[in-house]
């Protein structure tokens, strides 16, 4: 058995090694830089929140157009004052074609105004109703 001085003093020898270990690894991180969390640099290398089409590229003039009519035409336009377009169908409309024409506006917390147009084969808007939901209808689910 090793005298106790001796065991004393590799324990010492170990404990000093770890520490000496530790701080080395420590500088090596701190040499690597660690991203500045309140510059918000962690979140530049993250993918953006979904946001659709007609947030990020704007809403096409058919939709708005959907949406000033509502404005006009709803009882309780008041709570859709300014709210943003979410999503929309416009996209899909063919010049010459009836076609349903569907918005949402983007309400709080998940809530959506559904909105819905008619365009006739002359190319008339007509407003046809609001359903306040918390999915949208302009863009059906994958299935």
């Amino acid at each position: 058995m090793l005298p106790k001085r001796m065991m004393s003093a590799g324990m010492g020898l170990a404990l000093s090694m770890m520490l000496i270990a530790g701080n080395t690894m420590a500088q090596e991180l701190d040499e690597q830089g660690d991203p500045d969390k309140s510059s918000g640099s962690q979140v530049d290398e993250q993918e953006r929140a979904h946001e659709t089409d007609a947030q990020t590229q704007g809403a096409p003039k058919l939709a708005k157009e959907c949406r000033d009519l509502a404005l006009k035409k709803e009882d309780n336009a008041e709570e859709m004052e300014g709210l943003s377009i979410y999503g929309t169908n416009a996209k899909d409309y063919q010049k010459g074609e009836k076609y349903e024409l569907l918005v949402d506006l983007l309400g709080e917390g998940n809530a959506k105004y559904n909105l819905t147009c008619q365009i006739d084969a002359e190319g008339n808007l007509s407003y046809d109703g609001m359903d306040k939901s918390s999915t949208v209808k302009s863009s059906p689910a994958p299935a």
